[in-house]
């Protein structure tokens, strides 16, 4: 980034040392709140360091949701997929972490964000390296969801635990920015992908019943984000939102300590802050021990009560008008991204298709979608009752070089417009953002049906991607100050994994309807995006919000 960014380390002046001198004699006598607590700390190297730590999650994540869209061509022969198991096999992300939803957004607000981060990185990558030694597919199905809900369904706690480290100066920006990383990983999962899977490496042979292949050696290089992610955020300490919430006043004072020594340089106990600001129900209770020893003493029965009790809060007033924007507006957002962006290099690959059989002719999507496909020759061979699984040769399956190229030219958009978003959503307004963004994804959608080539496509796709990314973004940046701390973790994880319910609808209705009628998916996921647009413009305009 340029060194000239407002996101850079806290240098004070004169004048400035003089006003932190004076002020750190009032916070050295009085208990002051998170964000003046948060400001007191300084904006700086330790952000950078934290924001690259949760990118690497956010790279694995992107690597574990794409990868199977990469691989599907090869790994069809190998596992015996129909068109159904490759759907279903798409989806399983999303399905594994609808069922995740709730456990990691409670053990966030229970265990804490980082403590639930590093598990869930941790059960990831063994799953997803285990998945790649799989000889038939429903075993690598279900350590595939595995990795959704674990993966995938934790993610969502990244929100609270970044926000949460920074002030409200910076807070928005730095979510927008940590898109450039899903973006980045977007590119990199086809890089890799096309580095790996051509290769015609082979361990075993179909005849000894173990064959392990070019695209299972790239699902185990998949899980190395993963383990990246975990050295990186385990050198980090946890949020003091989630331990005040615990009434651990001292161990949120030494992070803000901490914070404050690793921007500035000087020494912990200079930091002007001496006391904080602590809920006075915990206060009664005594403390963390107190309320330590007393979930010890909770049966199994009533913290499943008290869950659905705080799942309850959520879609009760005060608080629902602020869970049904933000479901219904993350719904609407994840059905186009993934309902739309999983169906590209399909459309791509046909685009493609349709080229070669009729060079120098253009054709719409509804023609191009309605050319038939030839049936590969190792499907003709498995309905052949005399060959074995020993006779069919499935070295010839791999994905085509375009559609690596095409997703590295969507997920530079997404970067692009991703560091653009960040860098100037403070001055343009969050609301405006998300409202401009979700209405030109709308239309790009909607564009998709009156394209007539393979490079109109693309382009339109970058476009469509990019202003669903920076929507997405700016939305969470400002969900995560509509819930107090205590619900922080589960509302964004439910919000978000239920929102997953888009991108598999969004699958099914395309995959059900492009065939019938391509035009009623297409504008079916336009009007939604559009819908829910015009609906974010009753979120309210929380600018430079305190975290509570």
């Amino acid at each position: 980034m340029a060194p000239n960014t407002n996101f850079n380390s806290v240098v004070c002046s004169p004048i400035e040392e003089k006003k932190q001198a004076g002020g750190s004699e009032k916070t050295a006598s009085t208990a002051v709140d998170y964000e003046t607590a948060i400001h007191h700390a300084g904006q700086g190297k330790f952000q950078f360091g934290v924001m690259a730590a949760c990118g690497l999650y956010y790279i694995a994540c992107a690597f574990q949701t794409f990868c199977i869209s990469y691989l599907l061509p090869s790994a069809e022969c190998d596992l015996r997929m129909t068109s159904y198991d490759k759907g279903l096999l798409n989806s399983s992300p999303f399905i594994g972490s609808l069922a995740g939803a709730c456990i990691w957004g409670k053990l966030a607000d229970s265990w804490g964000r980082k403590s639930v981060i590093l598990t869930a990185l941790a059960i990831d990558a063994v799953a997803a390296i285990l998945s790649s030694f799989m000889q038939s597919f429903w075993p690598f199905f279900l350590l595939r969801l595995v990795t959704g809900l674990t993966n995938l369904a934790a993610i969502p706690v990244c929100y609270p635990y970044l926000g949460e480290l920074h002030s409200s100066k910076y807070r928005s920006r730095a979510l927008c920015w940590m898109e450039m990383f899903w973006a980045l990983g977007t590119v990199l999962v086809p890089l890799v992908a096309w580095a790996i899977i051509p290769r015609p490496w082979l361990l075993g042979s179909a005849e000894i019943g173990f064959r392990y292949n070019s695209w299972r050696i790239f699902i185990a290089v998949a899980a190395l984000p993963s383990v990246l992610s975990i050295s990186a955020i385990y050198y980090f300490p946890e949020s003091p939102a989630f331990l005040l919430t615990k009434g651990r006043h001292d161990e949120a004072l030494e992070v803000f300590k901490h914070i404050y020594h690793f921007n500035t340089g000087r020494p912990a106990h200079s930091y002007p802050v001496k006391r904080l600001e602590m809920d006075s129900s915990l206060e009664s209770k005594g403390g963390w021990d107190a309320e330590d020893a007393d979930q010890k003493k909770e049966s199994l029965i009533s913290r499943l009560i008290g869950t659905l009790s705080q799942m309850a809060d959520l879609f009760r007033p005060p608080l629902l008008k602020n869970t049904m924007i933000g479901l219904l507006s993350l719904f609407s957002l994840q059905l186009g991204y993934f309902g739309f962006g999983m169906w590209f290099p399909e459309l791509f690959n046909r685009f493609e298709e349709f080229q070669i059989a009729h060079p120098n002719q253009t054709a719409s999507v509804c023609e191009v979608v309605a050319m038939e496909v030839q049936t590969p020759q190792w499907m003709l061979d498995w309905q052949n009752e005399n060959i074995t699984n020993a006779d069919i040769d499935c070295l010839d399956d791999t994905i085509q070089p375009q559609v690596f190229i095409n997703t590295f030219s969507i997920g530079s958009a997404c970067i692009i417009c991703a560091l653009l978003t960040g860098t100037f959503v403070e001055r343009i307004g969050r609301k405006r953002v998300i409202v401009t963004a979700m209405t030109l994804t709308a239309c790009c959608g909607a564009g998709s049906y009156f394209v007539r080539s393979a490079s109109q496509n693309l382009a339109l796709s970058c476009f469509l991607q990019a202003f669903n990314a920076a929507s997405f973004s700016t939305l969470m940046s400002v969900i995560i100050e509509l819930f107090p701390a205590t619900l922080r973790g589960l509302a964004t994880t439910i919000l978000m994994n239920i929102s997953y319910i888009g991108s598999i609808v969004g699958n099914i209705v395309f995959g059900a309807l492009l065939d019938v009628n391509c035009a009623i998916p297409v504008f079916l996921s336009a009007g939604v995006i559009g819908g829910c647009g015009i609906l974010c413009l009753f979120l309210p305009n929380n600018k430079n919000a305190v975290i509570s």
